[in-house]
C-alpha cells in the first residue's frame, strides 16, 4: 500500500505549478487559438453554453449535460416535455440502442456550433462562422447527470453539422499506442466566478472568500460573477480583500515569537519555498500554532467560507477568522482586470492528468457500500498537484525552537491524509464538453472530453476538486461507427 501511495506522490510532484486558470485564465487567439475548438449551443445564445472539438470535416465532439436531460431523449417523448427547446426535433433510436436526435430545417433557430471564434460576444453575428446541426447522437450509455447516481455513464455526444467545415481545422485522435506528455485544456466558459479563490500562501488553501450575503443566486451580481467579498474580522465588518493591514498571522503572539528567535521573516520564507510554519509542543505531540506570511500581497486577504452561493447547498455554520485559520491570501481572481463578457473568449492551459489508479480509486468511493456503477465512467482526472510548503518546528521547554523532519506523521496531526493535495484546474460553465489536449508538431490530439467536478466544493475551482474528462481512447470504437475512418486522424 506504501509503495502504491508513495508512487502517487511522486507523480504528483511532478505536477506543474501554474497559476493561470480557465476561471481568470489565459486568453489565446488566431493561430494561438486550438483551430479544432468550437463553440456549442444547444439553446442557441449569444453566450457560451458549451465548448466542443472538431474530429472531422462534419463532425464534433461535446458533453452529453450540454443537451437535454437524457429522460428526455430515451422516455419516448423526444424532448416534447422540454418546454424550453421551442425547435422541432425528431428522435430516431438506432440499432444499437442509441438515439440520434434530428433537427430538421426550420425558421426557428437550433441547435448550432461556432467554428474559428476568439471572442464569441463579439462574433455570433458572423454567419460565416455558425454551423446548424444535422443531428445529434446521444451514447445509449450516456451520463445521466449529477454526481453520476448508480448509473453512471459516458458524459459524451457526437455533433454532426448540415455543411462541411474546413478539414484543416480538425484535432487528430489518440491511437491505442498514444502516451500523453503535455497536456493541455481549452474552453471558451467563464472566466471568473463567486466567489473568488485564495492561494497557497494563508491557513486554508484554494477554498473561496466569503460574499455579501445579499448576492444571492438569482442576484443580477452573481450572475454576472461580481459579489463583494464581505466578512468580519475583529468585530468589525470587512468589504473587499484587505490589502491595507497585515495578515492575521501578523497579530499572533506565537508567531512573534517564533519570528524574533529565528529571523524568520516573510522573504526568508518566500526564499526557502515556506508558505506554512508549524510548531509543536516538547515532544511533538500537540500543535501550538501555525503561522504564516504577514505580508496581504497585491491582491490581500479574506475570511473563507464554508457556503457555497449556488440556491443549492443548505447553508452550514461558517468559519471565523483566528490568526492561524479560516482566512487566506486572495489571488488574481479576486480582481477582474479584464472585465470582458462573463463568457465567449478562447482561454487554455497546461495541466495534469492524474494518476489513473489514484483516480478511478476515487471515483468508485462515489459508490462505496453500494452496488458499483451500471456503466463505469471512462475518465482522466485533470488538475494541478501541490504539496504543502510547510516547515516543522518543536518549541522547547526553555522556548528556543528546533526544525523538525518534514515527516508525514506531522502532516497527520494537522488532518491531513498525505502532504499533498490536489486543485481544480478552474473548468466553470461554458468549458463543458470542451478539449484535454496535447500538441504534437502541427497536430492536435484530442485526449478527453470536459464533463464535471467531482469535489465537494465545486464551484469552477478549490482544493480536492479535480475535472473528470471522458477519454477519448475508450471512446474510438463509437466514434468510428459513425464517422468514416477516411476522415479522422489517428496518432
Amino acid at each position: 500500500m506504501w509503495s502504491y501511495l508513495l508512487a502517487v506522490y511522486c507523480a504528483l510532484l511532478q505536477g506543474l505549478q501554474a497559476d493561470e486558470r480557465i476561471i481568470g485564465g489565459m486568453v489565446v487567439e488566431g493561430e494561438e487559438r486550438p483551430p479544432f475548438m468550437a463553440v456549442f449551443n444547444f439553446q442557441p445564445s449569444s453566450s457560451v453554453k458549451c465548448t466542443s472539438s472538431i474530429i472531422s470535416s462534419q463532425w464534433i465532439v461535446s458533453a452529453a449535460h450540454c443537451i437535454v436531460s437524457k429522460e428526455h431523449i430515451m422516455d419516448g417523448s423526444c424532448l416534447k416535455n422540454y418546454k424550453a427547446a421551442k425547435f422541432k426535433t425528431v428522435c430516431e433510436l438506432q440499432p444499437n440502442g442509441d438515439m440520434k436526435l434530428i433537427f430538421p430545417e426550420q425558421a426557428e433557430p437550433s441547435p448550432e456550433v461556432y467554428v474559428g471564434v476568439d471572442d464569441l460576444s463579439a462574433q455570433f453575428k458572423d454567419e460565416t462562422k455558425k454551423f446548424l446541426l444535422d443531428y445529434i447522437i446521444s451514447h445509449k450509455d450516456g451520463y445521466k447527470g449529477g454526481k453520476y447516481g448508480a448509473y453512471g455513464g459516458y458524459d459524451v455526444i457526437l455533433l454532426k453539422t448540415r455543411k462541411k467545415i474546413d478539414l484543416k481545422l480538425k484535432a487528430c485522435l489518440p491511437g491505442p499506442d498514444f502516451v500523453y506528455d503535455d497536456p493541455k485544456i481549452g474552453g471558451y466558459g467563464r472566466y471568473r466566478r463567486v466567489p473568488c479563490e485564495v492561494n497557497d500562501l494563508g491557513p486554508n488553501v484554494y477554498q473561496f472568500c466569503k460574499v455579501d450575503t445579499s448576492c444571492d443566486y438569482k442576484s443580477k451580481s452573481f450572475k454576472q460573477a461580481k459579489c463583494d467579498v464581505k466578512f468580519n474580522y475583529e468585530n468589525k465588518e470587512k468589504v473587499g480583500c484587505i490589502k491595507d493591514e497585515d495578515t492575521p498571522s501578523s497579530k499572533n503572539p506565537g508567531c512573534l515569537d517564533f519570528r524574533a528567535k529565528t529571523s524568520m521573516s516573510d522573504k526568508e520564507m518566500t526564499r526557502k519555498n515556506i508558505t506554512e510554519i508549524v510548531i509543536f509542543a516538547p515532544g511533538a505531540a500537540t500543535v501550538v500554532t501555525k503561522c504564516y506570511t504577514n505580508d496581504p500581497g497585491k491582491y490581500g486577504w479574506c475570511g473563507i467560507t464554508n457556503n457555497l452561493v449556488d440556491g443549492k447547498t443548505k447553508a452550514v455554520e461558517d468559519i471565523s477568522v483566528s490568526p492561524d485559520k479560516g482566512w487566506g491570501v486572495c489571488s488574481d481572481t479576486c480582481e477582474d482586470e479584464e472585465n470582458f463578457s462573463i463568457t465567449g473568449k478562447a482561454r487554455v492551459k497546461h495541466v495534469q492528468i492524474i494518476d489513473q489508479t489514484y483516480c478511478d480509486q476515487e471515483l468508485n468511493k462515489i459508490r462505496k457500500g453500494r452496488e458499483p456503477f451500471i456503466v463505469e465512467p471512462k475518465v482522466y482526472c485533470v488538475a494541478y498537484n501541490e504539496t504543502y510548503k510547510t516547515a516543522f518546528y518543536e518549541k522547547g521547554a526553555d522556548g528556543s525552537y528546533k526544525p523538525l523532519e518534514n515527516k508525514l506523521e506531522y502532516h497527520t496531526k494537522l488532518g491531513r491524509t498525505f502532504p499533498w493535495y490536489i486543485r481544480a484546474t478552474g473548468s466553470c460553465r461554458g468549458d463543458s464538453g470542451g478539449p484535454l489536449y496535447e500538441k504534437r508538431g502541427a497536430d492536435n490530439i484530442l485526449l478527453g472530453s470536459t464533463s464535471r467536478g467531482t469535489g465537494s466544493l465545486e464551484n469552477c475551482g478549490g482544493i480536492d476538486n479535480p475535472t473528470h474528462y471522458v477519454r477519448m481512447k475508450d471512446m474510438m470504437p463509437w466514434i468510428s461507427g459513425y464517422v468514416p475512418k477516411e476522415e479522422l486522424c489517428i496518432k
